[in-house]
């Protein structure tokens, strides 16, 4: 089970590119994390004729200064802090040039105009907003979908700026698509995908060139996993299977990782896995697994901090032709206890 789920998650997320993430742009197969907070803030329904206003001259000011190659000097003044670092976390991590990359790679953002508004809702004292639009959108080569478009905002220093941006597609929620035609704001509070961030968003540390890249990659049905990877890197997962890269990547020798467990409310809670992978940086090697957790429906833990190796075998078995035993991977809950049945492998 712990090969065949780590192959297939690791060889899938080869597949996958970084526009989602450098643009801010997410879609509604996950929750998008909000901001880990033991009481978030909580939420207002603002002043709408306002919210709309600010969010239509926000989102269209940052559109713009993504055309004809992009404009840094605006997209940096419209931009929060926190996703500019976010961004240059990314794409320095995977060994691209900052801010080349992200517009290069920049993907089609709807036009407004095309759109209905719906409503806001706000947080953090009124500054955070989330504004919801409904319309068909188009992305890549998929139909055009009735979707829910949402806009994340959050006012720094007393300017209005975008954060992120989702879509929600509604062929499958009539009930939903039926409510915001309707313009009913409470569906928006209902669903914590039309919320604003409850908390303020965090700047990352700037990290460095990585001296190998490294994704970690968490499947969590039932539960909430908060990571912290070599002291840089921090990742929240909510309930959701989903792959990350690891900003500043892992290195040769010592690596550290730490994380909490929580269970997600009212939800059933199946096995667990996280796994830090090498990825390959020569065509034709594949992934090296260096750090697992593996859990089961039984487990009770709650998470742990931990030092590993990454020794040159590990990465010389990414070779396929790489002869002799293949290194394994650091175990959380080592083998042999999990094999007795003893709940052991928390190392606080």
């Amino acid at each position: 089970m712990r090969a065949i789920f780590y192959t297939a998650l690791a060889l899938g997320s080869m597949l996958t590119t970084t526009v989602l993430a450098q643009s801010g742009y997410a879609s509604s197969n996950r929750r998008v994390p909000q901001q880990a907070a033991s009481a978030p803030a909580p939420l207002l329904t603002p002043h709408q004729e306002n919210a709309r206003q600010i969010a239509d001259l926000a989102y269209n000011t940052w559109r713009v200064s993504h055309a004809n190659g992009g404009n840094e000097v605006a997209w940096k003044r419209n931009t929060t802090e926190s996703r500019i670092r976010k961004v240059h976390n990314l794409i320095i991590s995977q060994r691209g040039r900052f801010p080349q990359d992200y517009f290069r790679e920049a993907q089609y953002m709807p036009v407004l105009e095309n759109f209905v508004y719906v409503g806001s809702i706000a947080s953090c004292g009124g500054n955070t907003l989330a504004a919801t639009y409904m319309g068909r959108l188009q992305l890549g080569d998929e139909k055009p979908q009735d979707s829910a478009f949402v806009i994340l905002l959050v006012n720094e220093g007393g300017k209005w700026k975008i954060d992120q941006t989702r879509f929600f597609s509604l062929e499958k929620l009539p009930a939903v698509r039926k409510r915001l035609a309707a313009k009913d704001i409470s569906v928006l509070l209902e669903q914590d995908g039309f919320h604003p961030y409850r908390e303020m968003p965090k700047v990352p540390p700037y990290c460095g060139q990585p001296e190998l890249i490294g994704k970690i990659f968490v499947d969590c049905p039932g539960r909430d996993v908060d990571v912290k990877i070599n002291g840089v890197s921090l990742h929240e997962f909510y309930d959701e299977r989903r792959a990350d890269v690891i900003s500043g990547g892992l290195k040769r020798g010592s690596n550290t990782i730490s994380y909490t467990i929580r269970e997600a409310a009212g939800k059933p809670r199946p096995s667990l896995a996280i796994g830090l992978f090498v990825m390959p940086e020569t065509p034709g090697n594949t992934p090296v697994c260096v750090f697992d957790h593996i859990l089961d429906e039984h487990d009770d833990s709650v998470g742990g901090s931990f030092t590993f190796q990454i020794s040159n075998a590990h990465i010389a078995s990414m070779n396929p032709k790489f002869q002799g035993p293949k290194p394994a991977p650091f175990h959380a809950v080592p083998l042999k206890q999990k094999q007795e049945g003893n709940k052991g492998g928390e190392r606080q």
